[in-house]
């Protein structure tokens, strides 16, 4: 059975869907990709305002910068 996709997840003009630009382009860090996804879809999500969402990336980003500088030590 296939998995109804929300609409503020795809694109409106090429219908691309955010997983699909997450997976080219960063499939390999899990926090990048999230924070993309959250700055994607701010703003689109009903009940859930965009500030909420770029907080929510901005968190994701911490999270990659602090994986980041731990792994230089």
């Amino acid at each position: 059975m296939e998995e109804k996709i929300p609409e503020y997840y795809i694109g409106k003009t090429h219908k691309i869907e955010a997983r699909n630009v997450i997976e080219d382009f960063q499939a390999e860090s899990y926090n990048l990709g999230t924070a993309i996804t959250y700055l994607l879809r701010a703003g689109k999500k009903p009940n859930n305002p965009a500030a909420q969402d770029i907080r929510k990336a901005i968190n994701h980003l911490h999270f990659e910068l602090d994986k980041i500088y731990n792994e230089e030590k």
